[in-house]
């Protein structure tokens, strides 16, 4: 899995350096109640054509262009979750929240993952085999206190319908949630409040954080199992991201009507 790692490293950055290059040139296009751009397809386009010359055979779950390749996710099936831009609307206004995000499952569980922010100057990776990784560096443990009233909360930056919470500390919305979630590995909030969203949103940074003790989970408690989302639905219940001794009091503070 090292290697993989690597290689996923590798795409991403190339991803993001051609991200960085359209920078600016390329304009927001309607997507339903979302945006896109040229730059989402082209990036896309690069972290595909290289997974297609290395694994031809496994499926490919992307934000863009959908699910290509394979058949039936079983236990044993490799398969892949991309955003190529995830932040579009932070990377269209020149705002540095933005990420590429490339997850590689085994079934309804992830092995590797990479979350690049190139803006930032932030990669972050992991895999089954060793420890979360910043920059080259481990990731510190996550601390497992209760937040203080300073702490940040990472929330939805839209108003989701029916989904409320009582967070005692300060709330942030950046726009991404690959960044939430590795931003929050970093110590840089207690924890990431999601809305129901789809496998490449956060599977490579939910893997990174679970790797440096934190804990994903869906609201309800239960376990995410992404084989269930590998043909692009949204998750069936919103998505909390805690330290591992801390995931319970935050789904007490957290509502879905």
């Amino acid at each position: 899995m090292p290697d993989v790692v690597s290689f996923i490293e590798e795409i991403a950055r190339q991803a993001g350096a051609r991200a960085v290059e359209l920078s600016g040139c390329v304009e927001a296009e309607a997507k339903g109640r979302s945006i896109v751009s040229r730059a989402d397809r082209e990036v896309e386009g690069v972290i595909i054509e290289a997974i297609r010359a290395a694994y031809p055979g496994d499926p490919v779950l992307a934000e863009e262009s959908g699910v290509s390749g394979g058949g039936d996710i079983g236990p044993d099936t490799r398969w892949w979750a991309i955003d190529p831009i995830d932040g579009t609307g932070p990377y269209l206004k020149g705002l540095p929240f933005w990420a590429v995000s490339v997850a590689c499952l085994r079934g309804s569980r992830v092995e590797a993952g990479v979350v690049h922010m190139p803006a930032m100057g932030e990669t972050f990776t992991a895999s089954a085999s060793g420890p979360a990784m910043r920059n080259d560096a481990p990731l510190a443990e996550v601390c497992q206190e209760v937040p203080n009233a300073h702490d940040y909360l990472f929330v939805p930056c839209g108003v989701v319908e029916g989904l409320t919470h009582r967070y005692p500390g300060r709330f942030l919305a950046l726009a991404s949630a690959a960044c939430h979630i590795c931003l929050t590995a970093a110590g840089s909030a207690f924890g990431t409040l999601m809305e129901p969203i789809r496998a490449y949103d956060f599977a490579a940074a939910a893997f990174i954080y679970e790797r440096a003790g934190g804990r994903v989970r869906y609201l309800s408690g239960a376990e995410i199992d992404y084989a269930a989302l590998a043909d692009g639905r949204r998750a069936p219940e919103p998505v909390l991201a805690a330290p591992a001794a801390q995931i319970d009091w935050l789904r007490e503070r957290v509502f879905w009507e």
